[in-house]
């Protein structure tokens, strides 16, 4: 995956690589391996400037891409040996443990039950070191300065460099994920101080990685015990909007820490105390499911059906699978917003409406800041566009931890669907504010003469 022999013409090398790849066989202690080290060792072997694999960030375009190929980690381990085409063999250049690790995290995603993610540990690693596009060095680089500085200033950098740098915005979910690891490190493993020290940026991606790793280390038949624990501190259940957070993502910690085992994940969500906290947990897990944190793809996604799990899934999972299903009827439609919501369309019939809601949510984060982008993609849902406009107003009240952007993104809507987005702006609002009196504040300040409706999507009497 380095330097590349010159022997054979490119073509005929290309088809030996990916048969190479494709092959079946042994796995010659590929199993054993570590794909988070793997990561790393791909990033600084420099695989990435040969293949494509999204995992890695990487989009090398010289030998075959790796998320087409899907290799399995043993077909990775014996390319690795042995090499072929215009691969040299990497025998002499690492490990037998370090291949092992390399064929592990290019081939995570056709193998299950390996956690993919570990504790954070702080290291040297500055922004100066990073050169552009090495997104694993930029993570480590906010984490160390998470874990020496603190979350509150390694945050707020992360905001203001998102801002005015595309690629760090297209990735900031995951460098928030290791942001969240080094603050639980800083702060001893304890889950609530990392909690109440952090925001929601980059989708809250945060708080999922304080709580993935939170999973680390503990016994596999005891998940259900360590989730009920995590997200039970007072300083977490006394603010509503950090309890979800905490609770979705144990969601996330599951399937990261299982290897993307759905079925058992849910059913560890479903060993939670209390409804809310047993559906907002399987939020996470389908979150992570459609659109994981670490470029692992799942074995729960079917190209040919895209809606697919949640249209075989028990009736209890349907809302949060379907609330989360257009990220990846976007990846398989290569973000066509058009055939993405003709998808929508082919929801089971009860449904419909609810993968608009997600389509809202999506469509959100794709438009940014601007209201008229959000405006025109709803439009492309026609009878569900006041579904699209809900969804799209709680993404943004959510994001902001605030009401006072979405209530203006509402007041833009068309008028027949303008009370429907209101309610989403309460719905979310009633997470952040708890007194009931400041709660109709809120909504009078960011909804003016549609107060009614942000009031009713709270849950307030008018």
């Amino acid at each position: 995956m380095l330097a590349l022999a010159r022997a054979l013409p490119v073509r005929a090398a290309f088809v030996l690589a990916v048969f190479a790849l494709s092959s079946c066989g042994g796995d010659g202690g590929a199993s054993n391996g570590d794909p988070v080290a793997g990561k790393r060792l791909f990033s600084s072997s420099g695989c990435g400037g040969c293949h494509t694999l999204a995992a890695a960030g990487s989009n090398g375009k010289t030998g075959p891409s790796l998320d087409d190929v899907k290799p399995s980690p043993g077909a990775v381990m014996r390319q690795l040996k042995s090499g072929g085409g215009v691969m040299p063999s990497y025998a002499g250049k690492l490990s037998e443990g370090e291949m092992a690790d390399v064929a592990a995290f290019v081939g995570v995603g056709n193998a299950s039950g390996k956690a993919v993610a570990k504790p954070f540990k702080p290291d040297k690693v500055r922004f100066a070191d990073c050169a552009e596009g090495n997104f694993e060095c930029l993570e480590q680089a906010f984490g160390n300065m998470t874990y020496n500085d603190g979350p509150q200033p390694a945050l707020a950098r992360l905001t203001q460099t998102s801002t005015t740098d595309g690629a760090i915005a297209g990735n900031c979910h995951r460098i928030a994920h290791r942001m969240g690891s080094a603050a639980l490190a800083r702060f001893k493993d304890r889950v609530a101080p990392a909690f109440i020290a952090g925001s929601p940026v980059c989708a809250s991606g945060y708080y999922h990685g304080i709580i993935e790793r939170a999973f680390l280390g503990q016994p596999k038949d005891k998940l259900a015990v360590v989730a009920r624990q995590l997200c039970s501190d007072p300083q977490i259940n006394s603010k509503p909007f950090l309890s979800y957070q905490c609770l979705h993502g144990l969601g996330h910690g599951l399937m990261i820490y299982t290897g993307y085992d759905l079925p058992g994940s849910l059913k560890n969500c479903d060993r939670l105390q209390t409804h809310f906290s047993r559906v907002s947990c399987t939020g996470g897990v389908f979150m992570e499911n459609f659109n994981s944190s670490y470029g692992v793809k799942s074995k729960y996604l079917r190209s040919n059906d895209p809606i697919y799990p949640c249209n075989s899934v028990a009736e209890r999972y349907k809302n949060y699978c379907y609330l989360l299903v257009t990220a990846n009827l976007l990846r398989v439609t290569k973000y066509d917003q058009r055939k993405t919501a003709a998808g929508c369309r082919k929801s089971e019939p009860a449904w419909v409406g609810t993968c608009f809601e997600s389509f809202g949510r999506d469509v959100s984060g794709i438009a940014g800041k601007d209201p008229k982008k959000a405006l025109a993609s709803c439009s492309l849902a026609g009878a569900n566009e006041s579904d699209c406009l809900y969804g799209v107003a709680r993404e943004i009240v959510n994001a902001d931890a605030g009401a006072s952007r979405g209530g203006r993104f509402c007041a833009q809507a068309p008028r027949a669907a303008r009370a429907r987005c209101f309610t989403g702006v309460g719905s979310v609002l009633a997470s952040l504010v708890t007194d009931p009196a400041k709660l109709r504040g809120e909504c009078r300040a960011a909804s003016g003469r549609y107060a009614a409706a942000c009031r009713r999507g709270a849950g307030l009497a008018s």
